[in-house]
């Protein structure tokens, strides 16, 4: 046997053993999920524990770019105020100390904070471990990219996730920018040779949407992580409601007011399943070609994609996501879910305890639990689908 051919059995018997052990692992968590939500499905009360597993925290709502498709400063940004963000001090005062929690951040861009890596040392010191970040890449100068490695090395920082739209060309007009994607590109650059040169483990993925503007390139996601260096991508399908799932759902939850639910609202979703499906089982091929891991979100598989970019279709599951996460705006609001945008608390005026299991949080849980999902909820990215009974996994197969 060559020495080639040995190295090459021998790391190919090496990576092997580490997906058995990330497929081990992934068993053992979801059986630990599904005992922990049995208990609230049983009880019914639409209590949570007396804390979150996980905080999202919207760091802000302003961003440098003009993207076409964006819907977060309409609706998001629901007290009309963007730069009412919380400073270090409010901050620190309004989350509390809680090792091991995992908190997220989110926007807009966060790095428009001038003081985003103090807010990320302030939860560091909370006890707090960061889970994700989201950012669009192009504010990463070399600064930054040491900072975000030395949160990764001290163990706070685990996965940073940029947006990428598509090739150069479709994702420059989907940012309404030029020259955004080689920005992007050059910020994902200096973040990874920081990691590499600090040695900090730091996962950093790309992430994608389906939508009608980038589907036509979908399939070409794995040669645009080629060319950026990474090997995590990770899609969403689209997250849509129709105007009646809307107000049905305004109904159920006792609002008035529409700009509660912060999905895109369409009648029709601008895109067929056949072609989501062919796209996406084509990226799946792509990747495991390249090595690249792929997920997507929610889990739309074959039996079921049809009904999902069917508007109106009817679509089973749940989703417990209010019982696990606290979702905090920008301004310190507290909000059910990242679609059902009802404020159940407000942390500069009440701790963050009192609030997570609140009347009104509590009520709202209940109810979800009654209906397993308000219409709106169909298509989010947290939800839990329901497949056929007697159906298999049909492509396109994560290999996260």
């Amino acid at each position: 046997m060559s020495l080639v051919r040995s190295l090459r059995e021998s790391a190919g018997a090496r990576l092997r053993g580490i997906a058995l052990a990330q497929r081990v692992h992934a068993r053992w968590r979801r059986r630990r999920y599904e005992r922990r939500v049995a208990a609230f499905v049983a009880a019914r009360d639409g209590v949570a524990d007396r804390f979150p597993l996980g905080i999202v925290y919207e760091a802000t709502m302003r961003c440098n770019l003009r993207c076409g498709f964006c819907y977060v400063g309409e609706l998001l940004n629901l007290e009309g105020q963007w730069r009412q963000e919380l400073p270090l001090d409010a901050i620190r005062a309004a989350f509390p100390s809680r090792a091991g929690v995992e908190v997220s951040l989110t926007g807009g861009e966060i790095f428009v904070r001038k003081d985003m890596s103090d807010v990320l040392g302030l939860f560091r010191d909370k006890g707090y471990v960061c889970g994700y970040l989201t950012t669009n890449g192009t504010l990463i100068d070399d600064q930054r990219a040491i900072a975000l490695a030395t949160l990764a090395r001290a163990g706070f920082l685990k996965h940073v996730s940029v947006s990428i739209d598509g090739p150069r060309e479709l994702h420059d007009a989907a940012r309404g920018v030029k020259d955004t994607f080689e920005r992007a590109a050059a910020g994902l650059r200096r973040l990874q040779e920081a990691a590499r040169s600090m040695g900090a483990p730091l996962r950093v993925s790309i992430n994608t949407t389906v939508s009608h503007e980038s589907l036509s390139a979908l399939d070409q996601m794995a040669d645009v992580a080629g060319e950026l260096g990474v090997d995590a991508i990770g899609v969403n399908h689209l997250m849509y409601a129709t105007p009646e799932e809307v107000a049905s759902t305004l109904d159920l939850v006792g609002a008035a007011d529409a700009s509660a639910i912060a999905t895109f609202v369409t009648a029709h979703p601008g895109v067929q399943a056949s072609e989501v499906q062919a796209k996406l089982e084509a990226l799946a091929a792509a990747c495991r070609d390249r090595g690249v891991r792929f997920d997507f979100r929610p889990k739309v598989h074959r039996d079921i994609i049809d009904r999902y970019y069917t508007p109106g279709a009817p679509l089973a599951g749940r989703c417990l996501y209010p019982f696990l996460h606290a979702r905090i705006g920008f301004s310190g609001k507290v909000y059910f879910c990242p679609f059902i945008r009802i404020e159940v608390g407000d942390l500069t005026q009440s701790p963050f305890e009192q609030i997570w299991n609140s009347t009104r949080y509590v009520e709202l849980r209940r109810r979800l639990l009654d209906e397993r999902l308000f219409p709106v909820c169909r298509r989010c990215c947290k939800v839990e689908l329901d497949r056929p009974r007697g159906t298999r996994n049909q492509g396109p197969v994560s290999t996260e």
